[in-house]
């Protein structure tokens, strides 16, 4: 896929659409150009200054390619003066988009695969998903320890292993097990092999579920996400139905389930797990995080330039290898 196009559409409030662009051109620009943004136009309607009437302003920014797109995001999520910057022009604007686009050229052919969901009369298994921040000096002394844990702990399958370069805010060993027997994972005594002292930190989520497999995987990836409080349960619904429908489009998704949290620890109340088994890292890196549904449908619930977002709090994306199925 080609050139990526982020597309700002801006009702101003009555007389204000000249100092809105002076703002923005002024206050927004350089740090999107610094970025990797490219501006394209900027496009006023009606092409009238009105003193006293709303005016319709589309500013039109480009990328080389979707992973420019991710670049650009990778920089702009964790600095908060971006979604400051939005705030402190409230007064000059009505209301306002943010959409993504590329060429009707570049436009996939694919309108995705049939995909299943969790099957209600399939018994919902319990899991235990740990991100594990650990001293360097100690990680393969606290890593064979955990996979002893993990052994002794009850869990049906589990898979313990050092995460993957690119995963972020993922710990540096990733931990999750799966427990057939909701007994089994009440009585388990994992956490307590937590407690080492080379453990500095630790993100993670209990919850229920059941799991979709279409194929085997060798990679797996968890991404935990806290959803703010506040959402409205019609968008957390649409938020869950848009996660949910991305396996019909990224076909190197082996498996995946999509969980609310029983029990989170760590940075935030996390509210939510989707995680997947992949063909392989490539699969992960290229094809899902590379697919429009990702980064021009999915991603809107997580940017706070967009007036969608509901996940503010910064995400766990942690994966590692995977010998044996573990969904």
């Amino acid at each position: 896929m080609g050139e990526v196009f982020v597309v700002d559409r801006v009702t101003t409030a009555a007389g204000c659409a000249r100092a809105f662009i002076d703002a923005y051109l002024d206050g927004y620009a350089p740090g999107a150009r610094a970025r990797g943004m490219t501006l394209r136009d900027v496009l006023v309607s009606p092409p009238i200054w009105f003193p006293d009437r709303t005016n319709v302003v589309t500013i039109t920014w480009t990328l080389p390619s979707p992973l420019a797109w991710w670049q650009m995001t990778w920089q702009g999520r964790p600095d908060p003066t971006v979604a400051q910057w939005w705030s402190g022009v409230d007064d000059l604007v009505v209301d306002r988009t943010r959409s993504v686009a590329t060429a009707a050229d570049d436009v996939e052919n694919s309108s995705g695969t049939a995909s299943a969901l969790p099957d209600a009369a399939v018994t919902q298994t319990v899991a235990v998903t740990r991100l594990i921040d650990v001293a360097e000096p100690d990680r393969d002394r606290v890593l064979t320890e955990l996979q002893a844990a993990a052994g002794r702990s009850g869990a049906s399958r589990s898979v313990v292993a050092p995460t993957l370069p690119g995963s972020r805010n993922g710990g540096d060993v990733l931990v999750h097990l799966r427990f057939d027997d909701p007994k089994a994972a009440a009585d388990s005594d994992f956490d307590a092999a937590l407690s080492d002292p080379a453990i500095s930190h630790v993100n993670g989520a209990t919850y229920r579920g059941s799991a979709v497999r279409t194929a085997t995987g060798t990679v797996y990836r968890a991404l935990l996400l806290r959803v703010s409080p506040e959402t409205d349960a019609a968008a957390v619904a649409e938020f869950e139905a848009e996660l949910a429908m991305m396996p019909r489009y990224v076909p190197t998704i082996a498996a995946w389930q999509l969980s609310r949290v029983d029990e989170a620890i760590g940075t935030s109340k996390w509210t939510h797990v989707f995680e997947q088994e992949f063909t392989d890292v490539a699969g992960l890196m290229g094809p899902y995080l590379m697919h429009p549904v990702h980064w021009a449908v999915v991603d809107r619930w997580f940017d706070p330039e967009t007036t969608d977002v509901i996940v503010r709090d910064r995400v766990c994306h942690s994966f590692c290898d995977l010998a044996d199925p573990v969904l």
